[in-house]
């Protein structure tokens, strides 16, 4: 595993299984399939449990300290971090520089570009609980190419640039970031690639929040109206072909969470996604009656029962769907 982000105290990690396996299990969220790291110093322990993917590096960090507590930490590679603080609070400074790097308070979070560089994290007495992603190189990045030589002008700024840090303002979790987070914590998934869709759906999340937060787009809700305008388009054509969709598919197919998709469909196109479905099939099941199919062929084809559907079709129409052809001609 390439390492995100370490705490540069060797002398303090625990190698024993016995050890790691109770720290694990008097987590708060003890996370399966993990990749674990353990520390324990003077008066501070810290638990590390951390899923690393071809793309993302998501990690779980639970810290207990008896007074105020330093550790020291080094960034082997400038990345792009989210640290949310679901439990008392980090600051972040350079290793030699009292200025903070990064400040956060529980219920916030950041997004930061650190460089690769040594850093001390500072942390109060108590409990504090990190949950934090690394958007690795290889997703932010071209590939080296041999034609950009170390010395040319551009590559030298843009170095320069990347050797200072970049963190954002201080962002609420409240609602969606927080929820996902939890979500996640509390069920990652018992195989590895329920894991990995669940991190790539969650961080996407994430991303797609903090953009909306940071209003990092042209136009401000872009980002979202977009994705609506996407999720609007897939349910119009899924129900026309007569495939299955509900508000859970149309979340996997844009890898965001079940409750991002809710919310950012609300927000964008003016009513629930559940609603719009069955809008949706209502619409075409009606279309099915005015050519000539029956009812149960009409039910069959939108991925409803004939009963259900009768039931829905009354409510929305005021008489059954058997009358609907008799209605339109009167």
């Amino acid at each position: 595993m390439r390492l995100s982000l370490h705490i540069d105290c060797p002398e303090a990690r625990v190698h024993g299984g016995d050890a790691i396996r109770t720290a694990v299990a008097s987590s708060t969220y003890p996370l399966p399939g993990a990749e674990v790291r353990y520390w324990v110093g003077r008066g501070w322990r810290v638990l590390e449990q951390g899923y690393d993917l071809p793309d993302v590096y998501v990690c779980s960090i639970e810290v207990a300290a008896r007074g105020d507590t330093v550790l020291p930490i080094r960034c082997p590679q400038h990345d792009l971090y989210g640290f949310y603080v679901l439990a008392g609070s980090v600051r972040l400074t350079g290793a030699e520089a009292p200025t903070a790097v990064l400040d956060t308070a529980a219920g916030h979070y950041r997004l930061s570009y650190l460089p690769a560089a040594a850093y001390r994290c500072l942390f109060a007495a108590g409990k504090h609980h990190v949950f934090y992603f690394v958007a690795k190189g290889s997703v932010l990045f071209r590939e080296a190419s041999p034609e950009l030589g170390a010395d040319i002008a551009p590559v030298e700024a843009l170095r320069a640039r990347l050797g200072t840090p970049k963190v954002s303002a201080s962002l609420s979790m409240a609602g969606m970031a927080g929820d996902a987070i939890r979500r996640f914590l509390r069920h990652p998934g018992a195989t590895y690639l329920r894991r990995y869709v669940a991190i790539q759906a969650l961080v996407i999340t994430l991303l797609l929040q903090a953009c909306e937060a940071l209003r990092a787009q042209p136009v401000p809700g872009q980002v979202g109206l977009s994705l609506a305008q996407r999720m609007r388009t897939y349910i119009d054509e899924r129900v026309a072909d007569g495939g299955d969709v509900d508000t859970a598919s149309v979340a996997r197919r844009f890898a965001v969470s079940y409750v991002y998709a809710k919310m950012i469909f609300r927000k964008h196109i003016g009513q629930p996604i559940g609603g719009y479905i069955r809008g949706c099939k209502l619409k075409q099941a009606r279309y099915m009656l005015e050519a000539g199919d029956s009812p149960t062929q009409a039910a069959r084809y939108v991925g409803w029962t004939p009963a259900y559907f009768s039931r829905a079709f009354r409510a929305k129409y005021g008489y059954p769907p058997g009358q609907h052809r008799n209605a339109i001609s009167s």
